[in-house]
């Protein structure tokens, strides 16, 4: 300390030594207040490696050491405490238990009071932006159809072209884009989906609100306010919503409006896709914040579809002779019912090829993330305390359920729902526990089957309208690995080429 104070200016010295003594006094307060490991749970970590860096940057190898290290559950210490891992075959008896909250989990993971996450905070205790989609959307799917179709050959036209040459494309943000388009045409209607400052809200959002929330679940709990300030995204969050409001307000007010004046003459509110009169209209009176309802909406929509757009054009890449055989069918269903309400489950082997690719490269290798509400003994009398966090490990590779895990196989699910009795127990948007991707139970994602059709309508033309492949002398992009999550890297890329369509999508 001598050798520093005949160096350093006084100030300075004062400031050298305010700055160590808060970072001691946060560190005893970090350690002390810190979430313990729940007892009788065994804790993994991976050999050469802290529990929470194990988690952090080795969730996936985590799970695995749990699962073959012990018979039942277990945990891993996550940057928001210690997560009670349960085995798939627990999936089936917490799936509809009412003592596992969803909403309470994600709010922990997702950092909802600091600014910027306001449409994260809606979970908590607020249930309508779940009905929103549970009772209106789902509901209203024939009615999106059309616009869907009309979206996506507007968008890729705009964001792919139709160059008669080989182009290399960033998958992940021309994926961004073209979901963005699409779900805010239904979310929001034609003229906001392709406003640029609504799209380029709606994606940063929905790119920044992971990248914060990682890296804060990452850092130390004592560092988060200072990581917070620090990151270009958090305050990229506060402008989006900031803006968000500005731009939305108007058409809050005007569609609350339109609802009104149909309640004040005795009918229904006219029946049009509008999320923001459907939650208008389901809060009855409740106060609700429906501008940071709508980004959460469109954040979980583009999120999650995004994703298993890129995955699916990534296993088209990879596996020629499949894309070939979608593209057949594609041609054989739409050539001859046309964009009919059965057309898109009558792409049977679409439906397995998308299921079959969530199995071999899910997104998640723990799914049901919930919030224990009251202590609960499970079936092997096992007791999961108050207040802990629980995930579900995934089953993706029991060959007891699927012979050859290792395989890709497109047509795995089609065969299964071939069986009797079978027909509706495997497809894309159907959840069990050996596929849980989509959650399970009573807290299963509502927004599958919006998901599943857009997904499809957009593989169509992708298959008729371009071709694909990986860079010429490379292989799949590797994924990009954080806890139990694999995701296309943002700089992962692959070639397209316009094709000749063999019939006219665009008109059907």
């Amino acid at each position: 300390m001598e050798a520093i104070q005949r160096i350093l200016p006084g100030g300075l010295l004062v400031s050298l030594q305010v700055v160590l003594a808060t970072l001691v006094l946060g560190t005893i307060y970090s350690l002390v207040t810190a979430e313990r490991p729940f007892a009788g749970f065994p804790v993994i970590a991976l050999e050469g490696k802290s529990p929470v860096k194990s988690w952090t940057w080795h969730g996936r190898e985590a799970i695995a050491e749990g699962l073959r290290r012990f018979s039942g559950p277990f945990q891993v210490m996550s940057g928001t405490g210690p997560k009670i891992v349960l085995p798939n075959r627990f999936a089936d008896e917490i799936r509809n238990h009412p003592s596992f909250d969803l909403n309470e989990a994600l709010a922990k993971d997702f950092m909802v009071n600091y600014p910027g996450f306001e449409p994260h905070r809606q979970l908590r205790g607020n249930h309508l932006f779940l009905e929103t989609v549970r009772v209106k959307l789902t509901q209203s799917l024939s009615l999106v159809t059309t616009d869907l179709i009309d979206e996506t050959a507007s968008s890729l036209y705009d964001v792919l072209g139709d160059g008669d040459e080989w182009t290399t494309r960033a998958i992940r943000q021309d994926m961004l884009e073209i979901v963005a388009r699409l779900s805010s045409r239904v979310f929001l209607g034609k003229d906001l989906c392709r406003n640029r400052t609504w799209l380029e809200i709606a994606k940063n959002y929905t790119v920044d609100s992971f990248i914060v929330s990682n890296i804060m679940r990452a850092a130390p709990a004592v560092l988060r306010p200072i990581v917070y300030i620090c990151l270009p995204q958090s305050w990229s969050l506060i402008r989006a919503v900031r803006d968000a409001r500005k731009l939305i307000n108007p058409e809050v007010e005007r569609r609350k409006a339109l609802v009104d004046a149909a309640r004040a003459s005795g009918n229904k509110a006219s029946k049009v896709a509008d999320t923001i009169g459907w939650m208008y209209e389901l809060a009855k009176g409740r106060k609700a914040d429906l501008v940071a309802g709508q980004l959460l909406l469109t954040m979980a929509a583009i999120h999650t579809t995004t994703e298993t757009t890129c995955q699916a054009l990534l296993d088209i890449c990879q596996y020629p002779d499949v894309a070939r055989q979608l593209r057949e069918e594609v041609i054989q269903v739409v050539g001859e019912h046309g964009w009919a309400k059965t057309s898109l489950y009558k792409l049977r082997l679409m439906d397995s090829f998308l299921k079959e690719g969530q199995r071999l490269h899910p997104m998640v290798t723990s799914t049901m993330n919930r919030y224990v509400t009251e202590n609960v003994e499970l079936s092997d009398g096992t007791v999961l305390p108050k207040g802990a966090q629980v995930i579900v490990a995934t089953n993706f590779m029991d060959p007891t359920i699927y012979p050859e895990p290792e395989k890709f196989d497109a047509a795995r699910f089609l065969k299964l729902r071939q069986q009797t009795g079978q027909e509706n127990n495997w497809q894309f948007v159907t959840t069990t526990p050996s596929h849980t991707l989509f959650g399970h139970g009573q807290h299963a994602c509502p927004g599958r089957f919006f998901a599943s059709n857009e997904v499809k309508i957009a593989l169509c033309h992708f298959l008729l309208k371009y071709e694909w492949r990986f860079l010429p002398g490379e292989d799949r992009p590797a994924p990009q690995l954080f806890e139990s999550v694999s995701s296309v890297r943002p700089d992962s890329k692959v070639q397209v080429l316009r094709r000749k369509a063999e019939i006219d999508l665009d008109n059907y």
